[in-house]
């Protein structure tokens, strides 16, 4: 009698149970996909529809079990987009911001085609010449071993000296037309490796020793190229901006450029 107590008491538990989860299943089951895409290209637009389509057969799923790392392999599933954010928005909303990765660099590989970059040095596609999804053509990039199996030297002093440069021209692209590293290799006290900046007009700037402040000795040379910050009112003139080669550097804890203005 005791047992059957038990199993009925059991029985009895699960069907709550069950009833509950029910429930909660109906209450808590995704009605719609919000995905705020910011894209800058046409072709980015058109994978954003398509991208929408997908992530809509996450309607009907149950909120409550949804695993976000299935709706962020989803997205993943086109290179060109970054998740910024992914949420369940109780009781029955999944929402998500997605933006499309910029173009921005490209290199020469071994093969005679062009590998496209992200803002960050991530690969996204391949091609027969170096023209940019969104218009225009993309930073050249010369002399980093981007062929090679292991890190690609001054790679992160290279992304340091664009970001400097992009925060204070916005769209660097516009601007800069290729970054060069050009190895010289070094003596017993000397070290004379530089990343070279091509600006379109024609001058460009040489950062010496780029692994010492690279962002420091960059944001120099782009307040020299537009004028501002330690140079305010004293940007290149015309002819400097055709024909300059300008030199940031170091000398213990300071930086200098020549030639000064």
């Amino acid at each position: 009698m005791k047992k059957k107590v038990i199993l009925a008491t059991a029985v009895s538990f699960v069907l709550l149970l069950l009833v509950i989860l029910a429930g909660l299943n109906a209450i808590y089951t995704v009605t719609s996909v919000r995905a705020n895409f910011c894209t800058f290209s046409k072709e980015g637009e058109s994978e954003a529809r398509e991208l929408q389509e997908k992530l809509d057969s996450f309607v009907d799923k149950s909120a409550v079990f949804l695993d976000l790392d299935d709706v962020r392999e989803t997205v993943e599933q086109y290179p060109y987009f970054r998740v910024e954010e992914v949420r369940k928005n109780y009781p029955d909303k999944l929402e998500l911001k997605i933006t499309e990765r910029k173009e921005v660099f490209a290199y020469k590989n071994q093969n005679g085609k062009y590998v496209i970059l992200d803002e960050q040095g991530r690969p996204l596609r391949e091609e027969d010449s170096n023209v940019n999804r969104a218009g225009g053509k993309n930073i050249l990039l010369e002399g980093f071993d981007f062929e090679s199996d292991g890190e690609v030297r001054y790679f992160e002093e290279f992304i340091k000296i664009f970001t400097a440069f992009q925060e204070v021209l916005t769209e660097a692209r516009a601007n800069i037309t290729s970054i060069e590293l050009v190895v010289k290799g070094s003596s017993a006290t000397t070290i004379i490796d530089y990343i070279r900046v091509r600006m379109r007009e024609g001058v460009f700037f040489d950062i010496r020793n780029p692994y010492v402040q690279p962002y420091e000795k960059a944001h120099l040379a782009v307040e020299r190229y537009t004028g501002t910050g330690r140079f305010e009112g004293n940007g290149l003139t015309d002819m400097q901006r055709v024909q300059d080669e300008i030199t940031v550097y170091e000398r213990g804890d300071e930086l200098f450029i020549s030639p000064e203005p």
